[in-house]
């Protein structure tokens, strides 16, 4: 019986844990550059969320201090020693997760883990300071509605802030039942009526408010967060995006490259850069005009896209980064371009390796775009290939490489690909 249970445990918790990876921002042990970012924006917000836990809780104290000065000026009865001990116990415990999770949330990757265990370790606390401030009669039950809120600042999806409202829901009645049937004694508090406690109709109505109230504040946040994190990705896109092109801009291909870079040097992983560039673009513009050399740009970056990898689970994301270099030049960065095959590989051959993966690539777009009908048109383009580190250990030496193999190409009879030359 005591093993049927615990496998039953076991295969629950490894629902939950499936359910979790499903959200999470790291793909593998070496988290690529976009998962990076997207931690980082992550932790911001539970920091926010754990400085905000601090205020609360201040507040929380001072407002439990003047509660005991005034019931002693006012000779209100004594309180029984577990009213005057579980809250404090409850106060010190929530202080002290909150100062472990501000000292250890920069070692967390898996942050919706991290946001789940806070969520509920709110819930249960909440739960406690309502029992022991009343219960029923407690005015502490709209607390619930801003873990309703923090929910969702800090949830990765919609259904997060509806998932607290009903554990809200769900504890506050399990607690007004158990005091109502004596399974947990219920606190009387000075100053109110403490036969409410004890009366059905008010205890049902005042679960029933509470919980349509929860599910009120749980849609309102979820609609709220999402209208504000839609606004914030469209605001990064604008920002970072090409507005001809749709490609990212130079302005971002730098900071993704510089990214990149170190990222590659702190997992001693490889990455490569191709300089694309359309051939003979003036001329096909005095030919047939600016507007469609703008078109033939738009579409050479429309080929490109299609042709690069793209993760499609949470978050989406680009895994190699197409970017608008210069006027006709596009940039393109190829992390983990080479991975698959070095692994099948004995080591004195990964350099050739790293260099024909990303010389794949680079054909394929070369192929891809020169087969490519522009409106009855047709282009062709000249790609330099460079691979860090054997090309260049800095960004300004790898994009000098990148860019030094593409001039190669370009006087060598263009609509071609060219490895960079080692460095002397």
């Amino acid at each position: 019986m005591r093993r049927t249970a615990s496998g039953a445990i076991r295969r629950l918790l490894a629902v939950i844990d499936e359910k979790i990876k499903k959200y999470t921002y790291l793909s593998s042990d070496i988290p690529t550059t976009e998962e990076l970012e997207r931690v980082k924006e992550a932790r911001e917000r539970v920091l926010l969320v754990i400085k905000t836990r601090w205020v609360l809780l201040g507040i929380f104290l001072l407002y439990g201090l003047y509660a005991i000065i005034f019931y002693s000026r006012q000779g209100a009865h004594q309180l029984s020693p577990v009213l005057k001990a579980v809250p404090v116990a409850a106060f010190l415990v929530a202080v002290a997760y909150n100062a472990w999770y501000h000292y250890s949330y920069r070692w967390f990757a898996k942050i919706r883990r991290l946001n789940l265990i806070q969520l509920l370790f709110d819930l249960l606390f909440v739960t406690v300071i309502v029992h022991f401030s009343g219960g029923a009669i407690s005015w502490f039950w709209a607390m619930y509605f801003v873990l309703i809120l923090e929910a969702a600042f800090l949830g990765e999806s919609i259904y997060d802030p509806w998932a607290v409202g009903i554990g809200a829901s769900l504890l506050y009645g399990a607690l007004l039942t158990a005091e109502f049937y004596g399974v947990i004694p219920p606190i009387e508090m000075p100053y109110e009526n403490n036969a409410l406690q004890q009366n059905f109709n008010y205890e049902m109505l005042k679960w029933a408010w509470v919980s349509v109230m929860s599910i009120i504040v749980a849609g309102i946040g979820s609609f709220m967060m999402r209208r504000i994190k839609t606004q914030e990705e469209e605001l990064r896109r604008m920002v970072i995006t090409d507005s001809l092109t749709g490609v990212y801009n130079r302005g971002y291909f730098f900071l993704r490259l510089n990214s990149e870079l170190q990222r590659a040097k702190r997992y001693g992983r490889t990455f490569s850069l191709l300089i694309l560039d359309v051939d003979n673009f003036k001329k096909f513009n005095d030919t047939y005009g600016h507007l469609t050399g703008d078109f033939l740009l738009k579409g050479v970056a429309e080929v490109i896209r299609k042709n690069l990898r793209r993760s499609e689970g949470y978050p989406k994301y680009d895994v190699d980064v197409p970017c608008r270099y210069g006027g006709e030049e596009f940039a393109i960065i190829l992390p983990e371009s080479t991975t698959a095959e070095s692994s099948l590989t004995a080591e004195q051959l990964r350099e050739k390796i790293r260099a024909k993966g990303a010389v794949f690539v680079a054909e394929k777009l070369r192929r891809e775009i020169e087969s490519f009908d522009f409106d009855g048109k047709t282009v062709t383009v000249s790609i330099g290939v460079a691979t860090f580190p054997e090309h260049g250990a800095t960004m300004e030496k790898l994009i000098k490489a990148a860019d030094d193999a593409m001039y190669t190409a370009k006087k060598q009879g263009k609509n071609r690909v060219v490895i960079a030359s080692r460095p002397e």
